[in-house]
């Protein structure tokens, strides 16, 4: 009897172990898949960016989904089209040669944050202001949503302040 019970308690603790192992492994494949989810977001936020800056505006268009929404220094929240308008003919024409740095990339769920700067020189009127052909430093942080691949909304804050300061200085 005591053999039975012996070898009842070892069969039971085999298949805890075994059950505990595969949760285990279940639990480790989980977090392996969301770290590469991460991964991919990461790169997603960073391509709209990099893809603005190359001029690769039907990559830009690719990357946004069609609900995106922009909202940015506390103006009114606008849409897709607005955005790459904004990006194409108001930020690409005023400023050439951008070096955008990005100082930190944190993501978390479907979040991305960016803490970056960018390095351009001011070719063209900016925002009422003639070109002065200085070269400035932008700094700011974004934080992009995706969502099956796509960016579905931005959230920016950017250095204005300092950036007019550096264009208006003599």
């Amino acid at each position: 009897m005591k053999r039975l019970s012996l070898v009842i308690i070892m069969a039971v603790t085999i298949m805890s172990c075994s059950a505990q192992n595969e949760e285990f492994n279940n639990l480790k494949n989980q977090v392996e898949m969301e770290k590469t989810q991460l991964e991919k977001n990461k790169e997603i936020a960073l391509n709209l960016s990099k893809a603005i800056m190359n001029g690769e505006w039907n990559k830009v268009d690719e990357l946004i989904a069609e609900d995106f929404t922009y909202e940015a220094d506390g103006r009114p929240a606008i849409g897709k089209q607005e955005y790459i308008g904004f990006m194409k003919n108001v930020l690409s024409n005023a400023f050439s040669d951008m070096d955008m740095k990005f100082l930190r990339v944190i993501a978390e769920e479907n979040l991305v944050a960016i803490d970056y700067t960018n390095e351009m020189t001011n070719t063209g009127d900016f925002m009422g202001m003639p070109a002065t052909n200085k070269r400035v430093l932008a700094t700011g942080q974004f934080i992009r949503e995706i969502k099956d691949g796509k960016i579905t909304a931005e959230w920016q804050t950017t250095n204005s302040a300092g950036l007019i300061q550096q264009l208006t200085a003599k």
